[in-house]
């Protein structure tokens, strides 16, 4: 049976990203400390890579915030 995990990047009050991944179970990782976009996109597709290999699928959380008027 697939399994699904989610992500939500966030960023920091100090411009330093994170990374917080959700399983389909409800476990919650995260990793924190990229210095830019380009360190959170990559480790993104090592993250996919891996999921990949274990039959899942990585998807990106839906952002919060007002619907357009």
């Amino acid at each position: 049976m697939p399994r699904r995990a989610s992500y939500r990047i966030i960023e920091r009050p100090d411009g330093r990203f994170a990374i917080t991944v959700t399983l389909t179970g409800g476990g919650t990782h995260a990793r924190e400390g990229f210095a830019t976009p380009a360190e959170v996109d990559e480790a993104l597709s090592l993250l996919r890579d891996l999921m990949a290999a274990c039959g899942a699928s990585l998807v990106e959380e839906p952002t919060l915030g007002l619907a357009a008027e």
